[in-house]
């Protein structure tokens, strides 16, 4: 089965910043890891990577006018095992994850800051969450 992790919460939480952090880590971890379909911005990232040939896509836009659905049909095509992205609660993103067929979905929450350097530090947490589960899939 393939995966799909969700990492959905409200705007201004960082979900953006959390899924480029985990693209950070997993080529760091894997600095032969292919990479393919690379739109990184100073925001948002979309990128699919292969490592030890588990294709993973990755897409950081979570907006109401976001990509995520164009995304979402170019990580099918291109056969990906594992994809990972950010959505607001409610919306096209949303719907458009719920209706993705043959993907094992998971929703991860962006919790709310009460501290700034709080929300810092929840956003590497789940990274590092994400790129556990990720790495566990690798094998």
């Amino acid at each position: 089965m393939r995966n799909l992790i969700a990492l959905r919460g409200k705007p201004k939480l960082g979900k953006s910043q959390t899924i480029r952090t985990v693209v950070e880590m997993l080529t760091t971890k894997h600095p032969d890891a292919i990479i393919e379909h690379n739109h990184t911005t100073k925001v948002d990232v979309r990128v699919v990577l292969t490592v030890n040939d588990l294709k993973i896509g990755v897409d950081s836009q979570s907006g109401p006018n976001s990509r995520l659905k164009e995304s979402l049909e170019l990580f099918v095509r291109v056969g990906c095992d594992v994809i990972i992205c950010a959505t607001r609660t409610r919306g096209k993103a949303v719907t458009a994850v719920n209706e993705l067929p043959g993907y094992d979905l998971e929703w991860l929450e962006q919790r709310e800051k009460s501290q700034p350097n709080e929300q810092v530090l929840r956003s590497l947490v789940t990274a590092r969450n994400i790129v556990g589960r990720v790495e566990e899939l690798i094998g």
